[in-house]
């Protein structure tokens, strides 16, 4: 009995296998590469954001490296005018936490990745170390992928196949891969040479560049938990080695024996000399500098000044000047340098602060470059002056706001600096400049809350609670804290509010003036912050044991970003009023359904300890909601997002398709596609189509970069980065319209567009451009933007656009053939764009505009041949290729900005539609009479000589000198160049070209003047054009008679 059960479920589980073994799955579409022609663009800010890492050229003091935290590996080659990223598309983390450039070879650099100095907040592991050997053009990835902090690369002073690499390790957990790990063939393998145990890592690592067998270490037992930093313990030590790093003494004579983080070199003009700043016990004051004269045999403190180790696991950075033994210098929160060998110090001014790293030019030592808070900044002259940082757009932004403004703007805090407003594009302008961004309220880590229709008051916090109210128009502000209790230095516990470093504020959509602050309670005010009320209980776990000290176990941390057990998100329903989430930096999710009466713990079942990063409430549904979940800070890079149809009662993971170390920071849905899911991660972005079920990779030229929030406005994503500044794509409806089995020959209906001035690189569709200004942000495309999908490749044929006004009329023609007559000169019109005939996908930007004028070939005029600017209202793009045709519908919306009416666009459009066609005929008469003039000069050149051609000869001079009258009286032909106009007299195109230029306007109206003056030319053309008209219509053919019955032939030339 038992045998034959036994084999009946054999068999049912061999048949129900068998019955449902699915049909191989068609693959999802490759979303990077179907949408390739779609650009995200950056739109700055253009103000550094924090880097840990630099490295100069020895020999060449224009060109410096930039290793910055989110943001990759940045170079300039013309001493910081100009930074240009050189690691997208070859890192697959953004943080750098090392650089170094061989001595012997320049060409080589070693990058180790994730940053050193460990924020429990915007800090970004990584994932080993890349080589370069064609100084940043392109790189190779060498290994030790596991070691997630690398804090210094050396390479051997003449050998750059030789190098050691100080890896720190994983920050949140204990890990094997720490220490020190050396290379002797050009990084193709590393060997572990220093290692103590799985808590301590390399801080530092210096080299005798007399001696390159000597190097010194400094190990660093070092670690977070989500509420407090470690720094120190018995694995911290001094070390040295004698021979290239095989074997390690640990250094004890003269030292402290309570250790935390360290700094060593030794000096470059004095090999026994060796300094070493270090962290101790800060109650007993034992840390400080040391110094040791005899290759660290022996050490003694030269200088407890407190400011070289505050804060020490941030900073703890010491650096010798390379020819002078005395001079050294310590990067804390001040930039510090001594003359006297660590005696006395001074404060040296610097482009920002919160100095992490340095190189000084080892021939040059007045030439240094340092990185900090803000980038990297250069100096030529011992630190008088610095290069610009005002030229990186580097910044790393939390939570982003917007407002209704045309153009709006957006708002976020940015780490180490102030928070920023930033408009998503610059009228008036090519690209989006300091002019277009400026502080808003709070400070680095602000929400930011105001009403998006009236954003004249904006609210903004910064941590450990405090927050203002800032007026814009009065640029100036009130402080407004719940509870104005000093609580730096403090232990969690004993705050009576615990803020998160990133504080939720926002702005209530459904009672009027009223607004909310996150602390481990919901507060709210409705009278700008003049009083607060607690509209929650504690809405997290509050676990006392996790609310004790911020650092430990001999430097305190309590400047807000160890605070634990506190609200991390809150976002209230755009349904229904009084329905409030809130999320919580231990994991908790909690609602209340009546404006915070009563509150519901909804936490997913089985959630563990986590932040709850971000919560969407569905634009599509009231009683639907997901939540962004992170367990980075246990060392959990595992993604974790969840999903909620019933108001938090039941939830989904969804995190199918997302890479298992893509921790998620965020995600939205689409307000018009119902299921159109965005998330960012920490390595990069994501799409859904179908509620979160399946994800996809969405990246396009986005860089590889942690992605801390999203926004969808207008029509627009928005993305907020950890060390790229903001990103903007601006073609949602294509993701709207995207049919998963659509193929073939279609177009997809534009996004409308406004009527504004500007420019943007954006206006032409350069798929190699990679979205970024080297010195400003971009703007969008300036015009229509087009998509439209061929099956296959057009190589023989042609295709076709044409755009027609709402009436049918014909605006504008366009092709994928080149214009074969085109000739380019200066002072002449631009050649038509061509349309794209690739397979799949093509971009096209219309620039509303209606034909460009003929010029006149060689002849300078300063003057636009462009046609004039379509007005307001809808239009009908249609598509052809062979007996294929397909349509869509196009938008021009008028600038809310613009006090113009529609009899304003009206008359303005048939004002100059009439003027520009009148200009064109006028050119093509001109260039066929020029033409057959040269083509008559010719010919009467070559007559041959007797009394039977003489008359004929002086008829064809005749006719010539009479064209070249009229010519003379339509065009300046001696105009060739930009300041001739200057020089020789405008002729009567000039003049007509230029009414059309002046009357032309962003604001456009038809002024009188114009008219007086159109009609005064329109009397001169009259008279010119019956001219002309009679030297092709009468002269020439009679000539032309006369030529054939000499047997000589016509003139024909157009």
């Amino acid at each position: 009995m038992t045998k034959h059960f036994f084999l009946l479920i054999l068999l049912g589980l061999s048949f129900n296998t068998f019955a449902q073994t699915p049909k191989p799955a068609t693959p999802p579409t490759d979303l990077n590469q179907f949408f390739h022609p779609a650009k995200w663009r950056n739109i700055g800010p253009f103000r550094g954001g924090r880097s840990v890492a630099v490295s100069g050229v020895v020999g060449d003091p224009a060109t410096y490296y930039m290793g910055t935290t989110g943001g990759g590996l940045w170079k300039t080659d013309d001493m910081g005018i100009i930074w240009s990223n050189i690691s997208d598309g070859f890192f697959q983390t953004g943080s750098v936490g090392a650089v170094a450039v061989s001595e012997s070879d320049p060409n080589v650099v070693y990058v180790g990745m994730g940053e050193h100095a460990v924020r429990g907040v915007m800090t970004h592991h990584g994932d080993g170390i890349y080589k370069s050997t064609d100084a940043g053009k392109t790189w190779k990835k060498l290994g030790l992928d596991q070691s997630q902090h690398i804090a210094r690369i050396i390479i051997h002073p003449s050998n750059p196949d030789i190098a050691w690499a100080a890896v720190q390790g994983a920050l949140y957990s204990s890990s094997k891969q720490r220490g020190i790990y050396k290379t002797t063939d050009g990084g193709a393998t590393w060997k572990s040479v220093l290692f103590v145990d799985e808590k301590t890592g390399c801080g530092e690592i210096s080299i005798d560049h007399n001696n390159p067998r000597i190097l010194y270490a400094a190990m660093w037992e070092y670690g977070r938990l989500p509420w407090k930093v470690i720094s120190g313990g018995p694995g911290s030590g001094l070390y040295k080695s004698a021979d290239g790093g095989e074997s390690w003494q640990k250094m004890e004579t003269g030292l402290p024996k309570e250790m935390g983080k360290m700094s060593v070199a030794v000096c470059r003009s004095n090999s026994e000399k060796v300094y070493a700043l270090i962290e101790s016990d800060s109650e007993k004051e034992a840390g400080g500098l040391f110094v040791s004269g005899n290759g660290g045999k022996n050490w003694s403190r030269v200088s407890d000044d407190h400011r070289l180790v505050q804060r020490a696991w941030y900073y703890i950075e010491m650096f010798p000047d390379p020819k002078n033994e005395n001079t050294v210098y310590v990067l804390s929160a001040p930039m510090l340098r001594s003359e006297d060998g660590g005696k006395t110090w001074e404060v040296m001014s610097g482009p920002h602060g919160d100095y992490h790293d340095m190189w000084i030019n080892p021939r040059n030592s007045k030439n240094f470059v340092i990185a900090d808070d803000g980038g990297a900044g250069i100096t030529f002259n011992y630190g008088k002056s610095w290069s610009s940082q005002a030229n990186m757009p580097t910044a790393q932004l939390y939570r982003i706001n917007v407002d209704n403004q045309f153009p709006y703007r957006i708002y976020a805090g940015q780490q180490d600096n102030t928070s920023v407003v930033i408009a998503h594009r610059e009228l008036g302008g090519y690209g989006i400049s300091t002019a277009s961004w400026e502080a808003s309220a709070g400070g680095e880590s602000a929400f930011l809350a105001f009403d998006p229709d009236n954003p004249r008051y904006v609210l903004g916090g910064s941590y450990l609670g405090t927050i203002e109210v800032l007026d814009t128009k009065a640029k100036a502000g009130t402080n407004i804290m719940a509870a104005p209790i000093q609580y730096l230095a403090r232990d969690a516990k004993d705050m009576k509010y615990r803020y998160n470093w990133n504080a939720p504020i926002i702005w209530s959509r459904h009672e009027p003036n009223t607004y909310y602050h996150a602390a481990q309670v919901l507060l709210k005010t409705q009278d700008m912050g003049k009083t607060w009320k607690e509209v929650s209980p504690d809405l997290t776990r509050n676990e006392k044991e996790k609310q004790g000290k911020g650092g430990g176990p001999y430097t305190n941390e309590a400047v807000g970003a160890e605070n634990y057990g506190t609200i991390s998100y809150v976002v209230e329903s755009p349904h229904e009023k009084g329905v409030i989430w809130t999320g919580s930096d231990d994991g908790l999710v909690q609602l209340t359904t009546d404006g915070g009466q009563n509150w519901k713990n909804v936490t997913p079942a089985g959630l563990q300890e986590c932040l709850i990063n971000a919560i969407e409430v569905s634009p599509h549904d009231k009683a639907t909601a997901y939540i962004a979940t992170t367990r980075y800070k246990f060392n959990d890079h595992a993604p974790g997002i969840y999903k909620t149809t019933d108001y938090g009662k039941t939830w989904t993971k969804i995190t199918n398709g997302l890479p298992a170390n893509a921790f998620t920071r965020v995600v939205r849905e689409d307000e018009v596609r119902r299921d159109l899911l965005i998330a960012g991660t920490e390595i990069g972005m994501f799409l859904s189509w179908d509620g979160g079920k399946n994800w996809q990779p969405f990246q396009l030229n986005l860089p590889i970069t942690p992605i801390t929030d999203l926004k969808i406005h207008k029509g627009d994503l928005i993305a907020a980065t950890s060390g790229r500044s903001f990103w903007i794509f601006d073609d949602m409806n294509l993701l709207r319209s995207f049919k998963k089995d659509q193929s073939g020959f279609f177009a997809i209906a534009p996004e409308p567009a406004y009527l504004a001035n500007g420019g943007s690189p954006l206006n032409s569709s350069d798929e190699n451009f990679k979205g970024m200004g080297s010195t400003e942000g971009v703007n969008p495309a300036n015009g229509v933007v087009l998509y439209y999908h061929l099956p296959e490749e057009i190589k023989d044929g042609e295709l076709k656009m044409e755009i027609r006004d709402s009436e049918g009329n014909l605006v504008r023609t366009f092709s994928s053939k080149p214009d074969a007559s085109f000739q380019e000169w200066d002072g002449g019109p631009s050649a038509e764009p061509v349309l794209s005939a690739k397979k799949g996908l093509n971009r096209f930007v219309w620039n509303m505009r209606y034909p460009t004028m003929a010029g006149i070939p060689n002849v300078y005029y300063e003057a636009s041949f462009s046609g004039h600017k379509a007005s307001p209202g809808k239009y009908v793009v249609k598509l052809m290729q062979g007996d294929k045709t397909v349509e869509t519908t196009a938008e021009i919306l008028s600038n809310p900005l613009y006090s113009v009416s529609a009899d304003d666009y009206q008359n303005y459009h048939r004002f100059m539609q009439a003027a520009e066609a009148e200009l064109h005929q006028m050119h093509l008469m001109v260039n066929e009479l020029y033409a057959k003039k040269t083509q008559l000069e010719e010919l009467l050149a070559a007559l041959p000589v007797g009394d039977a051609f003489k008359m004929l000869k002086t008829d064809g001079e005749a006719l010539a000198k009479k064209i070249t009258a009229w010519d003379e009286e339509m065009v300046q032909r001696k105009s060739k160049a930009y300041d001739d106009v200057e020089n020789f007299p405008n002729k009567f195109t000039a003049e007509y070209i230029f009414l059309i230029n002046m009357t032309e306007s962003d604001l456009p109206r038809v002024n009188q003047p114009s008219l007086d003056r159109k009609a005064e030319l329109d009397a001169q053309w009259a008279g010119l054009k019956m001219r002309g008209r009679e030297l092709l219509d009468k002269d020439l053919p009679a000539l032309n008679e006369k030529l054939w019955k000499a047997g000589i032939g016509g003139v024909w030339k157009k």
